[in-house]
């Protein structure tokens, strides 16, 4: 990899002295080799490869090159770039390190922070970082720079860094009108005394990038007053086929037109959206019943070309009506009463009810379908298992959803108001974090055990053909390596300083000596 005079400038304007430190690439062994007891709890999913020296990887995406394709894994350790044209047979190409991307004042020892969601641009061969105020094992009451690095993968054997955005947050950053533009969402940094994590302020900065090498931030804000006409932090943004870019945050998700000619609900007027001023669609809450903190983690439209991955259009629910969202939430360890997978009807949200909602007159959308692991096949019964739906994929009407410890879950959801679980992954001692669909496979990044790369058997497909819901059992599961003697031992997860446990830190991972470094 290589870090650029420019980038190494760029930091140096923002930081005000020093120099990123580079590093030499890594060479460890990248063969992947079955790690020992790797027995799972799992059903209709067969397990091809694993990658070493993962663990810690918070998010991946692709990029298809000329001859081959190219995985990019976000991880506390930096970024790594894989060769996964032989998806069973990944081969490192690449390490960005936390050397690499270490501002003046950081330990490069602690690790890097947060990057929830790796964005690329695929036509420029780029890669954005976004990096949040606790990078590094920054401590509150000192300087904690927040934005997003971006790097060019050209080359994806030699990562470069090109450079450094500084911005109000860096939890997520998303690619709008084509990567031109980004979104970048996350708590805003806004001093607050209230002990509610999902209380906290956040809005999208707007970050001009039509130069990689002069990324120019906008001063005007997007997806204020989010929660019934209230200020709260935004979390992450998904732009579906139809370029509709869905914010998701406290208050639910919300969808804005970022190009092109259309009516603003608000006004009753036509007029142009742009990234600094998008004309909003649709969107809201779910109810307090079915999503009862508000708070929205990620979201998906199937629309467009994405349709055939979505639940069957009916007349009921036409094309392109559906949200799929989750509710990141611990209030309930095995997810019965929060933390579920949410499907809500956008009819009825396209006039600007969100936008002009209020705690006295609040808008909910309609909830169409819910689903959790409690009391599914493979889920870890009682009152210690760390529960929560966070991130998810779609391909051909099948969910791939991760649920922390409760592991990667496959759900058929044909019928939206009835989706079932078709297959199930849950490794021992995993914190399934995000599961990813490329080609035939699915990548999971697991932050505890690291990045597996898994395939659905005929079962599911069997199962999902027939609608049959995998077999629920009431013993406990025997592919679990679990001690069926004593309790079992909670991960040491500790909760973000910023976003409590909305967003999970493990406890001595990557800072030392256990400390918690979060």
């Amino acid at each position: 990899m290589r870090v650029l005079a420019g980038a190494v400038a760029l930091v140096l304007a923002f930081v005000g002295q020093g120099v990123a430190n580079a590093a030499q690439p890594e060479t460890p062994d990248v063969t992947p080799a079955p790690k020992a007891n790797f027995q799972a709890a799992s059903k209709n999913v067969e397990l091809r490869a694993a990658i070493p020296d993962t663990a810690g990887a918070i998010s991946i995406n692709f990029i298809e090159y000329r001859h081959r394709d190219v995985a990019f894994v976000s991880g506390t350790w930096g970024l790594k770039t894989y060769d996964v044209t032989r998806p069973d047979q990944p081969k490192l190409l690449d390490h960005l390190t936390k050397k690499d991307i270490a501002l003046p004042g950081d330990d490069p020892e602690q690790r890097f922070w947060e990057n929830e969601d790796v964005t690329v641009d695929p036509v420029r061969k780029l890669v954005f970082l976004a990096r949040e105020r606790n990078a590094f094992g920054r401590q509150p009451g000192g300087e904690r720079p927040t934005g997003v690095y971006i790097i060019s993968a050209e080359n994806p054997a030699n990562l470069e860094l090109l450079s450094f955005a500084s911005m109000g947050t860096g939890h997520i950053t998303t690619c709008v009108n084509d990567c031109q533009y980004l979104w970048t969402t996350g708590y805003d940094g806004t001093p607050s005394t209230d002990p509610d994590t999902y209380r906290r302020s956040g809005k999208v900065f707007v970050t001009d990038i039509r130069d990689p090498r002069n990324p120019k931030t906008s001063p005007t804000y997007v997806d204020l007053n989010r929660n019934q006409g209230e200020t709260h932090m935004t979390h992450d943004v998904q732009v579906d086929s139809e370029g509709v870019a869905w914010v998701t945050g406290t208050g639910g998700t919300r969808g804005y037109w970022t190009r092109g000619w259309h009516r603003d609900p608000l006004t009753g007027k036509h007029r142009k959206a742009t990234p600094t001023d998008p004309v909003a669609y649709a969107g809201g809450a779910a109810p307090k019943l079915d999503m009862p903190t508000s708070f929205s983690h990620n979201a998906l439209r199937p629309t467009g070309r994405t349709l055939k991955d979505g639940p069957r259009p009916t007349r009921e629910n036409p094309a392109g009506s559906l949200l799929l969202h989750t509710e990141e939430a611990y209030g309930s360890p095995t997810c019965k009463d929060q933390g579920r997978f949410v499907i809500s009807s956008l009819q009825g949200s396209t006039d600007g009810e969100s936008w002009r909602a209020t705690p006295d007159k609040p808008f909910t959308l309609k909830t169409v379908g819910i689903w959790s692991p409690d009391d599914q096949e493979g889920t870890i019964p009682g009152p210690d298992a760390f529960c929560s739906a966070h991130y998810f994929d779609l391909k051909n009407r099948i969910v791939a959803y991760s649920w922390y410890e409760q592991g990667t879950r496959f759900l058929d959801i044909s019928d939206p108001a009835k989706p079932i679980q078709i297959a199930y992954w849950r490794p021992d001692g995993a914190v399934s974090w995000a599961p990813y669909f490329h080609r035939d496979r699915v990548y999971v990044a697991d932050y505890a055990r690291g990045v597996e790369i898994v395939k659905l058997t005929k079962g599911a497909y069997d199962a999902q053909e027939t609608h049959t819901n995998v077999q629920l059992t009431t013993s406990a599961v025997t592919e679990s390596i679990h001690s069926t003697e004593g309790p079992r031992k909670r991960l040491p997860l500790a909760p973000d300083p910023q976003y409590g446990i909305a967003c999970p830190m493990l406890v001595g991972r990557g800072c030392g000596d256990g400390s918690a470094c979060c």
